[in-house]
């Protein structure tokens, strides 16, 4: 839903630590100019980034999402970012196009080539801004989060401040994601700048939606359930209320009928478009993610200097919940290595305690898994050591230890 703003001030984030980089942001020179923006959505919340759009940024993302309505498209979002308090606010000036091979009716992300053509274009269009996020298009699938859109959003766009936009130009949604708390999650509304017209420039309206992500298990040995899946990508996109007791008419059975066909039709047309070149999308996904790991700019590469001994994901500094399992990937191709072991302890203490490990190398897989059941909410550092046959650890080995905060 699209209104007139109230806006008066910032939201008040909660009192949580502020990372360094968010303290060196600038802070904003003015308030925002309520009386000329367009809420979309409702105001966001405590610790949810402000996005402010110029129209020329919505129309720019608006033209290329209509571009071609059978396949996913995107670009990256260019603005300033500035804060007042600890509310982030993000100014979208401009929106980059960007021309990627690797993308499909069910899928879209950045190769090699499209990255180069991102530096070349902001280069000589823009060199004033900075990159502050990404959009893509989901044409009639409506607007969520998926696993590779997290993927992509979490190896790409890693800075509190970053934000990413879907847009499904069929059903004319849109919603903005960001980082809160260290996860990725729906913003409640955006602004727009009505500095070209008075009107909004986008027909978008703002839906509830959600972060998916699909299981691994149910792709691991080729077992997929179509129709599972197509519930599931339902319930999680727009939510799921079920009503204990409740008799279905006649006309809520034949309705029901006909919307388990639409939803048969749909994952047959995922089954031949997305499951059958996942392989190979999947090849080219790690490349992409191998080339950003490997950036002197990646989270995680100071942490861990050596490529062959790196963690992946988490990041360093993020968050996780107690009681939760925490999945660590990584590549660990370390010369000599027997194994591979994932320690952890609170920071601060000596004690490390083993809590998996992992006999074959790997290059951008799941190296362990951590389950956290046990532990007490804190920060915690997590290694990964190349050992040898008797669980030592390999002389002159490189470190690589990340932090991560367990709360309740």
């Amino acid at each position: 839903m699209t209104s007139a703003s109230t806006y008066s001030e910032p939201p008040v984030a909660p009192p949580n630590p502020t990372p360094e980089e968010v303290l060196n942001l600038p802070k904003r020179p003015s308030p925002l100019p309520v009386e000329t923006c367009i809420l979309h959505g409702q105001r966001p919340s405590a610790g949810q980034v402000v996005v402010v759009n110029s129209q020329h940024a919505l129309a720019q993302i608006a033209d290329h999402s209509e571009s071609n309505m059978r396949s996913e498209l995107g670009g990256v979002l260019l603005g300033h970012v500035s804060r007042d308090g600890e509310t982030l606010l993000v100014d979208i000036k401009a929106a980059l196009p960007v021309h990627s091979s690797d993308r499909g009716p069910v899928h879209f992300t950045f190769n090699a080539d499209a990255w180069s053509q991102i530096h070349r274009d902001r280069s000589a269009r823009y060199p004033h801004l900075d990159i502050v996020g990404w959009f893509h298009t989901h044409p009639g699938l409506g607007v969520f989060y998926s696993s590779d859109d997290v993927v992509v959003h979490s190896a790409a766009f890693t800075l509190p401040w970053h934000v990413g936009l879907v847009v499904d130009p069929v059903r004319q949604e849109a919603v903005y994601f960001g980082w809160q708390k260290g996860e990725l999650a729906p913003i409640n509304g955006y602004y727009e700048l009505t500095d070209v017209q008075p009107a909004t420039a986008v027909p978008w309206k703002v839906v509830r939606t959600s972060v998916y992500n699909l299981p691994e298990a149910d792709l691991a040995g080729g077992v997929y359930d179509p129709a599972a899946q197509s519930a599931r990508l339902a319930e999680a996109a727009y939510g799921s209320h079920t009503n204990q007791g409740m008799t279905l008419s006649p006309s809520s059975r034949h309705l029901g009928l006909i919307v388990g066909s639409v939803a048969l039709a749909l994952a047959l047309f995922m089954l031949l478009f997305w499951i059958v070149p996942l392989n190979r999308q999947t090849s080219q996904m790690q490349t992409i993610i191998l080339h950003m790991a490997n950036n002197s700019a990646y989270p995680n590469a100071a942490a861990c200097p050596d490529p062959r001994l790196r963690l992946i994901a988490p990041l360093d500094g993020s968050a996780a919940r107690v009681g939760s399992q925490v999945e660590l990937l990584g590549t660990a191709v370390y010369p000599a290595a027997f194994r591979y072991q994932i320690d952890v302890r609170l920071s601060g203490q000596q004690e490390w305690q083993k809590v998996d490990d992992r006999r074959r190398p790997a290059e951008l897989d799941v190296l362990g898994s951590w389950n956290t059941g046990e532990r007490a909410p804190g920060l915690y550092d997590v290694r990964l050591t190349a050992v040898d046959r008797n669980a030592i650890r390999l002389p002159n080995s490189p470190d690589c230890v990340i932090q991560m905060q367990l709360i309740p």
